[in-house]
């Protein structure tokens, strides 16, 4: 199983001059999130997403099979 995180850079937060520190918090904000959520990845199905809100696609996080 594979952390898979995806960060939509197209997504309007990431344009412009606070692209690259916008996408860096999104990127800390996930990590976060995980550490607080998911104490074991065994525990998490195939396809799961750990991180990121269901209404923003700009930044999420799912753990799956490669």
């Amino acid at each position: 199983m594979d952390l898979l995180v995806s960060i939509s850079l197209q997504a309007p937060e990431f344009r412009g001059a606070s692209g690259p520190g916008e996408a860096a918090r999104r990127l800390r904000q996930i990590a976060d999130e995980i550490e607080s959520n998911v104490a074991d990845f065994a525990t998490c199905p195939e396809g799961q997403r750990i991180a990121g809100s269901q209404q923003d696609c700009s930044c999420v996080a799912y753990l799956v099979g490669l």
